[in-house]
C-alpha cells in the first residue's frame, strides 16, 4: 500500500477509534489494532497503548465526577496482576494464538451476557475484570471488552469515567511492563504524536454522539462493541 494512503486510513481509523471510545467508554483498540495489523504490524500493542493513555487521562478528567472511586481501587489491583501475566504470554507464546484465545472468551462472555438481565458487580467481579484487562491489553492491546461488561448495567457517565481512571493507570503499567520487556521504543512514541490531533478531534466529536447512548441505548452498544472486538481479535489471530 502507498505510504500516503496507509497514513490516511490510519488517520481516519484513530479519529473513529477515539468517536467509539468517547462515547460507550472502550473501543478504541478495535478500531486501530485491526488497521495497524494490515499497515504497520511491527508497532503493536505499544502504539495503542501510547494513544489510549492521553485519550484515557482526557476522559477521565472530563468526567471525574462519575468515577466509582472504591470499584476503581479493585479494578487496579486485578489490572496490575493481569499485566505481569500479559508480558509473560506475550514473551513466550505467538501473538496469533492470544489473539484467538482472548477474542474467543470475550465473544462467549458477551452471549452469556446478552441472556443474563444485569452483571453482579462485586469486588471479585471487579478484581477479575482487572486482571483479564491487563492481561488482554498488555498482550493484544485490546483491554476495554471485559472491562465493559462488568460495568455494562451502570449509568454512561459512571462507566466512561471509571473506565478511564482504569485505563489511565492500567495502560501505564503496560507501557512500563512493555518498556522492561524491550518492546517500547522511540518509533512507537513518534507514531503515536503523530496521530494524536485527530485521536484529539475524535474524542472532542464523541460529545454529541455520547448523549445519545443512554438508558436502554447503552448495554446494547457495549454487548455489539465487545463482540465486535472479540471477532476482530479471532479473525486477525487467523490470518496473522
Amino acid at each position: 500500500m502507498v505510504a500516503w494512503v496507509e497514513l490516511l486510513v490510519l488517520l481516519f481509523a484513530v479519529a473513529a477509534g477515539a468517536v467509539v471510545q468517547g462515547s460507550v467508554g472502550f473501543g478504541f483498540a478495535l478500531v486501530v489494532v485491526p488497521v495497524l495489523t494490515f499497515v504497520r504490524p511491527e508497532v503493536l500493542p505499544a502504539t495503542v497503548l501510547l494513544l489510549i493513555l492521553p485519550l484515557s487521562v482526557t476522559m477521565a478528567v472530563r468526567e471525574r465526577q462519575a468515577v466509582e472511586v472504591v470499584g476503581l481501587v479493585y479494578l487496579l489491583a486485578g489490572r496490575l496482576a493481569g499485566t505481569l501475566v500479559g508480558v509473560g504470554l506475550l514473551l513466550l507464546a505467538p501473538e496469533e494464538y492470544l489473539s484467538v484465545l482472548f477474542g474467543g472468551f470475550v465473544v462467549v462472555a458477551v452471549l452469556t451476557s446478552s441472556f443474563a438481565p444485569e452483571v453482579s458487580l462485586s469486588n471479585r467481579t471487579r478484581v477479575a475484570g482487572g486482571v483479564a484487562s491487563g492481561i488482554m491489553g498488555t498482550a493484544a492491546g485490546i483491554g476495554g471488552p471485559p472491562l465493559a461488561l462488568i460495568f455494562q448495567s451502570r449509568s454512561g457517565p459512571e462507566i466512561r469515567a471509571t473506565l478511564a481512571a482504569a485505563f489511565t493507570v492500567g495502560t501505564t503499567l503496560s507501557l512500563v511492563a512493555l518498556a522492561l520487556a524491550g518492546r517500547l521504543g522511540p518509533e512507537h512514541l513518534l507514531l503515536a504524536l503523530a496521530l494524536l490531533p485527530v485521536l484529539l478531534l475524535g474524542l472532542w466529536a464523541a460529545n454529541s454522539i455520547a448523549g445519545l447512548l443512554s438508558g436502554r441505548w447503552l448495554r446494547p452498544a457495549i454487548l455489539l462493541f465487545a463482540a465486535a472486538s472479540g471477532l476482530a481479535a479471532v479473525i486477525l489471530g487467523f490470518i496473522g
